[in-house]
């Protein structure tokens, strides 16, 4: 196996050293833990255009007093 920077010499080291079914488990551990990230990042991103959107209606009201202010 050979070194990359994903993978820190210790980890390639045991990685050769490791029985095939404990690989798959290392690497079965890395996709759920990626996909468990995602998810979050996800969750995250859509928490953003929620609070985008109301801010944006917020500002649209406030322009829209400050218009009939000035109007008065």
């Amino acid at each position: 196996m050979a070194e990359s920077s994903i993978l820190t010499p210790q980890q390639v080291s045991m990685a050769n050293e490791a029985e095939p079914h404990e690989v798959l488990l290392a690497i079965h551990k890395r996709v759920v833990d990626t996909e468990k990230l995602m998810i979050q990042y996800r969750t995250h991103a859509q928490n953003m255009d929620v609070e985008i959107g109301m801010l944006k209606e917020r500002l649209e009201k406030l322009e829209e007093i400050q218009n009939n202010e000035d109007e008065a």
